[in-house]
């Protein structure tokens, strides 16, 4: 018997590669045989004092139909949370989600499972104050040196990533960013504009590929970085499996930085992480392992 499942995206991200991503997916849960129903997350409104979902002034129950299973592509985490108490089996559940969503929460969270490069919390101020004494930065340049790496704790390719060679610059960035959570990280010379994206789904790496832009330190394929397929070493994928196991995901693509000795260190967790550029560089299309998984999931109640 065929699954019905529902795919939720968010209402307001419209690009190609986002679009092509949807339609990916689509064709994939054709290929397994599963019927997909795709709806937006305009289309709920999450009622804070039942905490459950409605659409419009009606609950959502008959909206949802006879749903097996969410494949919820989004990062709306109060809708997601919502549906879940009304009982619906999201992949990748809310709470995960958020984790990664937010660089700190994904570090805290996984602290000591895996080695990671020096990473601290940026001290917290409001967009209306911004940062009236930036003396601290100095704490920062002595304790990582420089050059360092900062990090908005919310974005994505590569685009709220930026480095600081000297004090002048750190304090320069810090101010255009100010009122903004964020993150200062050693910075890992070593993998200078190249790092691994490995795509876990399950317990195991479906696809990975390296990629390379010798023109940044960051090496996202959205920033000009190139990418070829990799096989991955038995200490990368075990890295990769347990950050996703730690943080509750079902899949999930994880960035890998390479260290002094080639050893992994994790950059990032990616809760629903685009897979077109690695279909393209690797001819593996993530989707048949992922709707395999799903599967499995929903028809053994896990």
């Amino acid at each position: 018997m065929s699954l019905n499942g529902i795919l939720i995206i968010n209402a307001f991200l419209d690009s190609p590669q986002v679009r092509d991503t949807y339609e990916a997916l689509l064709e994939g849960a054709g290929r397994a045989s599963v019927n997909m129903k795709v709806m937006r997350n305009d289309d709920f409104f999450t009622d804070l004092e039942t905490g459950l979902v409605k659409v419009g002034s009606d609950s959502a129950g008959h909206a949802l139909g006879d749903a097996d299973f969410i494949l919820f592509w989004n990062k709306d985490v109060f809708l997601g949370r919502s549906l879940e108490r009304m009982g619906h089996r999201l992949f990748n559940p809310a709470d995960p989600i958020e984790y990664c969503d937010n660089k700190a929460l994904t570090y805290e969270k996984l602290g000591g499972i895996c080695h990671m490069p020096r990473t601290v919390k940026i001290p917290m101020t409001f967009e209306t104050v911004g940062y009236t004494d930036l003396s601290f930065e100095d704490r920062l340049g002595d304790l990582l040196g420089y050059p360092y790496v900062i990090k908005e704790c919310y974005g994505s390719y590569g685009g709220q990533v930026y480095l600081a060679t000297d004090k002048e610059s750190a304090r320069m960035i810090l101010k255009s960013i100010e009122g903004k959570e964020c993150l200062a990280q050693e910075f890992i010379a070593t993998s200078k504009g190249r790092d691994i994206r490995a795509y876990v789904v399950g317990d195991r790496v479906v696809a990975a590929m390296e990629r390379n832009n010798p023109d940044d330190f960051r090496s996202n394929i959205t920033g000009g970085g190139k990418a070829v397929p990799i096989t991955i070493t038995k200490e990368q994928e075990q890295m990769a499996v347990a950050c996703v196991e730690k943080l509750g995901m079902d899949f999930a693509g994880v960035d890998l930085l390479y260290g002094k000795n080639d050893e992994p260190l994790l950059c990032e967790v990616n809760s629903n992480a685009q897979f077109i550029g690695l279909r393209s560089a690797t001819g593996i299309d993530i989707s048949d392992a992922l709707f395999e998984h799903i599967k499995f999931k929903t028809r053994t109640g896990r």
